[in-house]
């Protein structure tokens, strides 16, 4: 268990060197409120909605960061989702890169609500752990950072209402 939890840290840890080194000091300045939207996804995986008025943003931020309590625990919750928020964050600015330029925007994680559980799954998108994993020669690190943590009854509801987050 201890073995496993060191190299959950060291995923962790390469993952958030690779989304932010080798930056510029202009670009580290930026970092701190990195552009990042939201994509909800229904039950079968279409497209709901999508959010990018910084207070939604902001508001659905501090809902999920209730879903990283000590109360987590590895691996996915039961039941079907019914809603899915995907994050999408900006690209690193890089030295030299114009930071008046069109950025790429990268699938990061994914926090999963049920209807029948105030249980709420956070997932590290695969793609982002296998370049971590590519970077430092480790296959399959994909699915890793799994965890899911009950999360108050008022935050589930919440995020059972996507409607509420929409641009308008």
């Amino acid at each position: 268990m201890k073995k496993h939890l060191m190299l959950c840290m060291l995923a962790l840890t390469l993952l958030l060197t690779a989304c932010g080194g080798g930056q510029s000091a202009d670009g580290a300045a930026q970092e701190a409120g990195k552009d990042h939207y939201y994509q909800i996804l229904g039950a079968d995986g279409q497209e709901l909605y999508t959010v990018t008025d910084e207070t939604a943003v902001a508001e659905i931020d501090a809902l999920i960061n209730e879903a990283g309590g000590e109360n987590a625990a590895h691996g996915s919750a039961e039941g079907t989702p019914l809603y899915t928020y995907v994050y999408w964050q900006a690209a690193t600015l890089h030295a030299g890169e114009d930071p008046d330029a069109e950025r790429e925007y990268l699938e990061v994680f994914c926090v999963q609500v049920r209807s029948d559980s105030n249980a709420v799954t956070t997932e590290v998108l695969s793609d982002t752990l296998e370049g971590v994993g590519d970077a430092i020669s480790i296959e399959g690190l994909g699915g890793l950072l799994t965890f899911s943590a009950e999360v108050s009854q008022e935050t589930a509801d919440a995020l059972r209402d996507p409607a509420q987050f929409a641009d308008t």
